[in-house]
């Protein structure tokens, strides 16, 4: 567990209810890539070494843009206000004392929630109308958490799959702007060429081990702040209840209904002996829910 400084660095940071895209603690931070005269993106990828710098700096470059190309932020800082007193406690039990973790309430009606490298989690405001108990809605943050804490981007940007829809012109400009330019302006240039590739990834869902590992991450922050892991798990069954059971599309948090039942099932295992705690709801929570009433009618899409 962090130090009670450390703590205290970040309640302060996460309670607070503004945004400062760009700044926070990758201001320092330098890009440590060494990958020498690579002409493949493939090759420069797999030989990627991302430093915790790196995560951070990723992370603070692509969060408003993302944000952006979301919908934005949800207008309403007492709503930002009460998602970030309600993160603020998942954060502290973070091993990663360098981020800055933040979260946001995103414009958008889609039911997803996303991490960036660094710490960066986005809530879109279609999700707040399906969570029933604080617990789920805990349960979502501290698996994005999950994706950002073991470093899961860092592990994809390896995959062909990641940069598989990626232009010549993209993949050629990628490489030629960490080949060419030295130090951080080179890398940052690189990274934001690689920009399209990181947000699909964090919206869309990562490899099946990972997501199976940022699950398991809600049993730890739960070990240490009290919320019920059946109660939390049981969003994942709200989700194979709204999404048709033909669908193939995935989300950060829905994998498709039968790897969804298995992760249910694995958490429902892992909170099988977990102490029962009486269930509760701070008032950050009710003004959500006052916000975003839970719909009680799934609109299933045909697509």
């Amino acid at each position: 567990m962090p130090n009670e400084n450390a703590l205290s660095r970040r309640a302060a940071i996460a309670a607070g209810a503004g945004f400062t895209f760009g700044a926070g603690a990758a201001a320092n931070a330098q890009f440590s890539l060494d990958l020498g005269k690579i002409g493949d993106i493939g090759r420069m990828l797999k030989g990627l070494n991302l430093k915790e710098e790196d995560e951070i700096e990723i992370g603070e470059m692509l969060f408003g843009a993302l944000v952006d190309g979301m919908g934005g932020l949800y207008r309403n800082s007492s709503t930002q206000s009460s998602l970030k007193n309600i993160a603020v406690k998942l954060f502290e039990t973070s091993a990663r004392e360098a981020f800055a973790w933040d979260v946001a309430v995103i414009d958008n009606n889609e039911v997803n929630a996303w991490a960036l490298p660094g710490g960066k989690v986005g809530v879109n405001k279609g999700l707040l109308r399906y969570v029933e108990s604080e617990d789920e809605l805990a349960a979502v943050i501290a698996h994005e958490m999950g994706h950002a804490e073991l470093s899961h981007a860092a592990k994809e940007m390896k995959r062909k799959a990641f940069y598989a829809g990626l232009s010549q012109a993209s993949q050629a400009a990628a490489v030629s702007a960490i080949d060419s330019t030295e130090g951080r302006a080179g890398a940052s240039v690189g990274m934001k060429s690689l920009e399209g590739p990181m947000l699909r990834l964090v919206t869309s869902g990562y490899s099946r081990e990972l997501e199976t590992e940022a699950d398991m991450h809600i049993v730890n922050v739960f070990a240490n702040t009290g919320y019920n892991i059946i109660r939390g798990a049981s969003f994942y069954q709200t989700l194979l209840d709204l999404i048709p059971e033909h669908q193939k599309g995935t989300t950060s948090l829905f994998a498709g209904h039968p790897k969804t039942k298995e992760r249910l099932a694995a958490l429902r295992e892992a909170g099988a002996d977990a102490p029962e705690t009486e269930q509760s709801v701070s008032h950050d929570f009710f003004f959500l829910k006052e916000t975003f009433p839970t719909r009680e009618i799934y609109k299933r899409s045909t697509g």
